[in-house]
């Protein structure tokens, strides 16, 4: 009795010792950088739990995995079919009934494979699908109207909108597509400027800029940027000009602001009034192909 009571103490110690303490964290920093990873996938925070608690041998059933993670077999069971329908859990039938396996890692890269083949698929049915819907819509054609976005996703949005300019995209910048993108979303938008072969020109109030990108066609061939001092024009909101387009947005806290006006009459008025300002402010030296510029 004596020697299993100390064999008691000694196992609920080590929970304290700074090593298992050490090891247990970093498990847990795995868990939530594998999470948020998993998420670039598709999968809700408890989808990747339930893969995970599978891929690691905790449970594979509805029941062991409903116990492990605290949640409704209905729920987990819900969880289960949306991880098939993404093919990152398979099923297996064996003696003791139905069984879920996670897909292994290594496979993820076929995973990739299809969703790549689907967005090839979706650009090529696009420009057919946009005529069709354009000869079926029966909205008549406004010569002016007033957008309204709401939130980060508006933002987005507005910004991917401005992927439409023909040729040329004006832009007042405080800050860069970083500031409320994640730096993938950005570079991914960076490329189809160069694709589009948008030229972009932005006034900036900055005096430095520090390295921004690894898109270095966009640097070299199709941006140019220039500053501003904000005594010449303050402006408080980032601003686009393009085709027919005036739009203005601001994020400051949890404050995001954001409209589009479609005026020509308006954005002709702004690119006169933006070719004013460009032939007066200053031009950035350029120091490599990654953006990094000083004023001259």
């Amino acid at each position: 009795m004596v020697n299993i009571f100390k064999v008691h103490l000694i196992s609920i110690s080590s929970l304290h010792h700074p090593t298992y303490l050490l090891k247990f964290n970093l498990m847990s920093e795995k868990l939530d950088t594998a999470i948020s990873l998993l998420s670039h996938f598709g999968l809700s925070e408890l989808e990747a739990k339930v893969y995970l608690a599978i891929l690691q041998g905790r449970g594979d059933t509805a029941l062991a995995l409903s116990r492990i993670l605290h949640l409704a077999r209905t729920k987990v069971y819900r969880l289960l079919d949306n991880l098939l329908v993404q093919k990152m859990v398979v099923t297996r039938v064996g003696e003791r009934g139905m069984r879920f396996v996670a897909t292994a890692p290594d496979q993820l890269e076929f995973l990739v494979a299809d969703q790549e083949q689907s967005v090839a698929r979706l650009r090529q049915s696009l420009p057919t699908l946009q005529s069709q819907l354009t000869s079926l819509s029966t909205q008549p054609a406004a010569n002016s109207s007033v957008l309204f976005y709401h939130g980060q996703d508006g933002l987005k949005q507005v910004t991917y909108n401005s992927l439409r300019a023909k040729g040329e995209l004006l832009t007042y910048e405080i800050g860069t597509l970083d500031s409320f993108l994640s730096h993938a979303e950005a570079e991914h938008l960076r490329e189809r400027f160069v694709a589009n072969k948008i030229h972009i020109r932005t006034l900036t109030h900055l005096t430095h800029l520090e390295a921004w990108t690894d898109v270095t066609k966009l640097v070299t061939r199709y941006c140019e940027i220039r500053h501003l001092a904000p005594q010449s024009n303050p402006f408080q909101f980032e601003i686009l000009i393009y085709n027919n387009v005036y739009c203005m947005y601001r994020y400051t806290g949890d404050e995001i602001f954001c409209v589009e006006i479609y005026s020509q009459e308006l954005a002709d008025m702004q690119r006169q009034l933006f070719e004013y300002l460009w032939g007066v402010a200053s031009k950035f030296q350029v120091l490599d192909d990654h953006g990094t510029a000083q004023l001259i």
